[in-house]
This record gives structure tokens, sequence and C-alpha cells, in this order.
């Protein structure tokens, strides 16, 4: 609780430079954020631009709201009619009653002995570069929230409640897909007898969570009247398809401002550390299934496939979902993952005032 607030004090700083008021609902509501709120107000549209949007600069573009994943807007409507809010500041209190949980199940994953090693994981959770997405009105905070719940739940051995878990994440964001290699990959090497049952968990489970992603696409059929009218808006407004990851990987670090560069070398940094923190781990003898999953399929995955997107994928909110990789952390020296911490802030602050002044989408 205590490192959740510090987050706010760095954000509320950081709002404060540019003179905008971070307890306000409108603060955090930029671009993407408030199409998620325009799908929980109207429900789902989508058609040509020349219809939607005759002022478009691509008339012959498919255009509408279909384009973003539902489970966040969704949320955020069933909030606004529980308690008779505004969609503008449920959506507000959607995102911070996840990141709230997020890092709570990020402590009770590191174990909730607090020890030098295991506060310096959650600081760097709390201060993440591109955490001011966990505050604002976008899904990043539930997906990642879901995320950590289903690696929970395999952990403990919980395959059904994992598997719709799973679907829920990846209705709520489309790269929480990767979730479901991830989860396999935890099932297949856990310790124990080889079985057929074992193999029938890990189809259920990663099964379940591709489902999630099936389940979009055909809400987007009852809603749209097309299947693919997602990947239509993605792919005619923002160019996003099957991209080479090493040229848009130097585009990226190519484009201003720089703190979109350092964001992406942190994320890169922190996969590194993460493997790092693996190989001592094993040679000690202390290395889980879940540390390996981490960091050998979901957090190189999470790194490659939005460069495979390509450069208009906004990189730095789908780094978001590499959050779970500081559990790796609890295997390095307190002093190392403090330093990393201490890097984080500083760009934290930056993205912050970078997504409030409307230059970060």
């Amino acid at each position: 609780m205590l490192l959740y607030l510090a987050g706010h004090v760095l954000y509320a700083l950081a709002a404060s430079w540019y003179g905008f008021d971070w307890l306000s609902a409108n603060s955090r509501i930029r671009w993407d954020g408030g199409i998620y709120l325009d799908i929980a107000h109207t429900g789902y549209y989508a058609g040509p631009c020349a219809e939607i949007n005759p002022s478009a600069d691509k008339p012959h573009a498919y255009c509408g709201n279909a384009g973003w994943f539902p489970l966040y807007p969704y949320l955020v409507l069933f909030m606004a009619k529980v308690t008779g809010l505004e969609l503008s500041v449920s959506g507000v209190l959607v995102t911070e009653m996840c990141a709230l949980a997020m890092l709570t199940a990020v402590w009770h994953l590191l174990g909730t002995t607090a020890t030098a090693r295991k506060l310096a994981c959650l600081a760097v959770a709390a201060a993440f570069p591109s955490g001011v997405y966990f505050h604002a009105t976008f899904p990043m905070s539930v997906a990642v929230l879901l995320a950590l719940v289903t690696f929970t739940l395999l952990m403990r051995g919980r395959w059904v409640l994992a598997g719709l878990t799973g679907l829920a994440t990846a209705a709520a964001y489309p790269l929480a897909v990767l979730l479901a290699p991830a989860s396999v990959t935890l099932l297949l090497i856990a310790q124990g007898r080889w079985s057929w049952r074992r193999v029938a968990r890990a189809a259920y489970v990663g099964g379940l969570t591709g489902c999630g992603l099936l389940a979009v696409f055909g809400l987007m059929y009852l809603t749209t009247g097309r299947f693919d009218a997602y990947l239509r808006i993605q792919t005619s407004n923002y160019g996003h398809g099957i991209h080479n990851p090493v040229n848009t990987f130097l585009v990226v670090l190519d484009r201003s401002p720089l703190a979109v560069s350092a964001e992406m070398v942190f994320g890169i940094s922190l996969l590194a550390l993460a493997l790092l923190a693996l190989r001592g781990a094993t040679a000690r003898g202390q290395a889980t299934v879940l540390d390996w999953t981490l960091a050998t399929v979901y957090g190189p995955l999470l790194l490659v496939m939005p460069l495979i997107a390509g450069a208009n994928q906004a990189q730095f909110r789908s780094h978001t979902l590499l959050l779970p990789l500081v559990l790796l952390l609890r295997h390095v020296r307190a002093s190392v993952t403090a330093v990393l911490a201490a890097v984080a802030v500083p760009l934290a602050f930056v993205m912050t005032t970078l997504f409030l002044t409307g230059v970060l989408v």
C-alpha cells in the first residue's frame, strides 16, 4: 500500500509540473483512453471512414471503436451502473482498484515475508516507466492483474479457474493472448510424472486463453456485423501487421522523444536481468517453473511481438505487460534491483508528463 501511494505521489508531482490535477478523472483520459470510455457509452460500431468520419485522413480506411478490446470498457460500464458514477470516474476507479490488486498479487507471489530484495522488486513494479497507464483509462492494470492471477492459480494447481482467468486476460488486451503459450509452457515443464493428463491440462488452459481472443472476434461480429472489424481498423489506420522486428526496433530507438527509446532499453534491460537472475537461481537450485516461464517465454514474446506488429504499435504501453518479470529480481541482490528502481523513477516521471501533455498515445 505504501509503495502504491508513493507511486501516486510521483505521478502527482509529474502532473503538477505541467499544471494538471492528478486527482481529476479528466487527467487520466488521453487518446485511446477516450475510445474505451466511448465503447462503454455507445457499444461497438465500425464502418468505412467516409461514413463514420468524413474528415478522416484516410476516407477509404475502416473507422470506429471496434479496434479496441472489450473487457475493460464493459467493467467500466458495470461499475458505472452499480455506483451511479460518471463513466470517466468509473474508468479511473476500475484501473485504480486493479492497480492496487496488481501490486498485492506481486507481493503475494514474492512471498509476504518482508525482505530488502522483495521490497526492491515491489519498488520497481510501483515505479514502472510506463506505469502511468496502470492509472489511466486503459486496460493495462486489468490485463496484468489477470495475468498474475492466472500464474498464481497455475502454481496452485487450480487449472479450471486458471483457464477462465486466462480467457478474461485475452479479452482485455490483444497481446495478453501471449499468456496462452506461457501457461502451456509452465504446465508442461512442471515437475512430476509425465502423463497425457498434463498435456490435457496444458491444452485446456492454453486453449481457453486463446478462446478469449476468438470471443472478442465473435463479439465484433455480433455488434458490427464483421468478424474482422478489429483487424480492419488496426491495419488500415495504423499499419499494424507483420513487420521486421529489427527494423521496428531501430525505428523506435531513433524516435523522439528520447524517453520512448529509454523505455525500450529499460524493457530489454529488465528481461536481461531476469535471465541472469534465472541463471543464478538455477545454479543454486532455487528457480521455479514460473521463473523459467517468465524469463524464457513470457518476457521474450512480449518484447518481440509488439516489434513485429510495427513501429506504430505503442511499444511502451505493451511493455506494461512485462511487469511480472520483477518476480525474478528476488534472486538478485537488493542493491542491483534498487538501482533499476532508481532508474525507473525519473523515467516514469517523464513518461507521465508526456502522457498528460498528449505526446504519448
